[in-house]
């Protein structure tokens, strides 16, 4: 290789932008290659911006779908892909999710050529990530004339080529790239009985049956969307990194990979083209979830490192974000469809929980709560249990966009090693309830190692504890008040 020389510019592989000049004959490949140029220059503003979600394009379960033949409603949006090509969708479809063995060729997107991904058989898990890539078609016609004809046109060719989407199922492969870790074990060990479960769950017709069934199944379902959702996260392993941070692959962090999504892109089965939008849950008994956040990214900036990608990029803010987004939804999910939810607990429904949280709690048998006694929700002993902390803090609602902001920066709880998390209730929060407002009494839990947050409250002298207020002598800010 020569050496480059200074003040000299370096045109290998620049971009070609087509030189019009006077007197230049302009033929068809002329204006193509203007239109490659501004596409090529255009895929390289997006690179620099990041590749994710930009907005939109979320992923619902249509209720009432055949088990056979479920479709799911996607809503319009925009996102880039690793290429730096837009994947936009103007208005909301319904899409029918056929499931095949078949081999999908991806269509490629607007002067964009996007490899077809590599086909992967299912053999153990029937989890699939939902992904969207470019696509373009031709629309219309205008009138040609031949080039050694009259001048007069004698035929016609497609008018526009149009800027699309398309989706595509890649099965998630949880047994062929994380059966060794912990976590893909206990995957592959709780598929393994909801699968029979569910076969069963199939074959019932009594309304009865299929209800009891659906609550002894809820928690391992749950469970299963949870351990499969940090298996996308790399959370496994992450949790090796502080024992070995200077750990180097081929001169790079051994943690620049790592996760499922890297494992499937590794093998060819996700490719650059693709956007993950949702991780799907499909058995014999339907679909059983639909996962945006186990997945989906917001547009995030490449790399700028690849010797401290956990504490230099941007990569790990967003995901810390999703793991939030995706617990919070999967609570939703939880809170609508059990019946029981003082049988909800934090370590038969989950692995792990974000750094940091909001969950709603009745208010029974809380004496800081007296306006809404009953309101509906998990219930706050019962859910985490042992794990939480034994004062109940209260803290300021201007200080929960500072608690979740730094919970960004903080590793996941792994319920089986965690001790105490800190809960805290909501002082303006409380406040409401006992005024007699409507709202939904909110508790916040934080990781062991965060900062404590709370703020004390004492009662005026001579008063009894209010709702809400510490107790002389037994603040943990001021043990012996004088």
């Amino acid at each position: 290789m020569a050496n480059a020389q200074l003040n000299t510019p370096i045109l290998t592989g620049g971009i070609l932008n087509t030189n019009f000049f006077n007197g230049r004959v302009l033929a068809a490949e002329d204006l193509t290659a203007l239109q490659t140029a501004n596409a090529q220059q255009r895929r390289q503003l997006a690179r620099a911006i990041g590749d994710g979600v930009a907005w939109g394009l979320d992923v619902k379960l249509n209720p009432g779908n055949d088990p056979a033949q479920p479709v799911v409603h996607v809503s319009s949006g925009l996102a880039l892909n690793r290429r730096g090509d837009a994947v936009a969708m103007s208005a909301d479809v319904n899409l029918a999710l056929v499931k095949t063995l078949d081999a999908q060729a991806a269509s490629n997107g607007l002067f964009a050529a996007c490899n077809p991904p590599q086909t992967m058989v299912p053999t153990n898990l029937d989890c699939y990530i939902l992904t969207a890539s470019p696509a373009s078609g031709l629309q219309g016609s205008a009138p040609m004339t031949d080039i050694v004809g009259s001048g007069f046109a004698s035929s016609c060719a497609s008018a526009n080529v149009v800027e699309g989407v398309q989706f595509n199922l890649v099965p998630l492969g949880i047994a062929n790239t994380s059966s060794t870790s912990g976590l893909g074990k206990q995957a592959l060990q709780l598929y393994s009985t909801l699968e029979s479960e569910f076969v069963t769950l199939a074959g019932l017709t009594d309304p009865t049956a299929i209800a009891n069934l659906q609550a002894q199944i809820a928690p391992n379902l749950s469970l299963f969307q949870n351990v499969v959702a940090h298996l996308c996260f790399g959370t496994d392993t992450l949790a090796t990194f502080a024992a070995n941070p200077l750990a180097l692959t081929d001169g790079k962090s051994t943690f620049v990979k790592y996760g499922l999504l890297d494992d499937l892109r590794d093998q060819g089965y996700l490719t650059d083209c693709a956007v993950p939008l949702a991780l799907i849950y499909w058995t014999v008994a339907g679909v059983q979830f639909v996962d945006t956040w186990a997945v989906r990214r917001s547009v995030t900036r490449i790399g700028t490192t690849y010797f401290w990608p956990l504490l230099m990029n941007d990569r790990r803010i967003r995901e810390s974000a999703a793991m939030f987004l995706q617990f919070e939804d999967q609570l939703q999910s939880i809170l609508a469809s059990v019946t029981d939810l003082t049988t909800v607990t934090a370590d038969s429904y989950f692995a792990y929980l974000p750094p940091a949280g909001m969950v709603p709690v009745t208010a029974d048998g809380i004496p800081a709560v007296s306006g809404s006694p009953s309101s509906p929700g998990l219930d706050m002993g019962g859910f985490f249990a042992a794990h939480a902390s034994k004062d109940i803090a209260t803290t300021y609602g201007d200080l929960l966009r500072e608690l979740f902001s730094s919970g960004l920066d903080y590793e996941p709880i792994q319920l089986a090693q965690a001790g105490e998390i800190q809960l805290y209730l909501l002082w303006e929060n409380l406040q409401n309830i006992n005024a007699g407002g409507s709202a939904q009494l909110a508790l916040i839990f934080a990781s062991p190692a965060m900062r404590y947050r709370g703020v004390p409250h004492f009662a005026p002298q001579g008063e009894v504890d209010g709702p809400g207020w510490a107790r002389w002598g037994l603040s943990r800010f001021a043990p012996h008040v004088i």
